[in-house]
């Protein structure tokens, strides 16, 4: 199984992101130099049914590319958190997958106690798990 690696203190930013939002999904990028995530970039969910399903605020997302490529760095993954049901690519997640390069991490509130967080690659509707790295601290 590939890794994939997360700074715990971006693990846990995403975590407690899930937590505010729920009982709507949210949804951001992880990102950094190529391959290497650094930091979590939020977005706003603006999906007209937020709780099933999210949609990134396009305006966020067309100012976080542009931060991005100021930057050198790129989107290493694509996130949001399922709060009724595992952390594993839905149907409809499998088939909005449209960035061969990103990986897609998911974060379970299905029990809010104890949050799950797992990551994907997703290439033409094929599914493989990426085990999740978490690194003590951010570089």
């Amino acid at each position: 199984m590939l890794e994939f690696r997360i700074p715990e203190p971006v693990a846990r930013a995403m975590t407690e992101h899930a937590q505010a939002e729920y009982p709507k999904e949210c949804c951001g990028f992880l990102v950094g130099p190529p391959g290497e995530v650094r930091e979590q970039v939020k977005l706003t969910n603006v999906d007209p049914d937020p709780v099933m399903r999210y949609e990134a605020d396009p305006k966020e997302m067309k100012r976080a590319y542009d931060d991005l490529f100021d930057r050198d760095w790129e989107v290493v993954a694509i996130y949001h958190s399922h709060t009724h049901t595992p952390a594993y690519p839905s149907p409809t997640d499998v088939k909005l997958a449209r960035d061969p390069n990103a990986a897609y991490v998911l974060v379970s509130l299905q029990d809010r106690s104890l949050p799950d967080l797992r990551a994907f690659r997703i290439l033409e509707g094929r599914i493989e798990e990426l085990g999740v790295v978490s690194e003590e601290k951010a570089s």
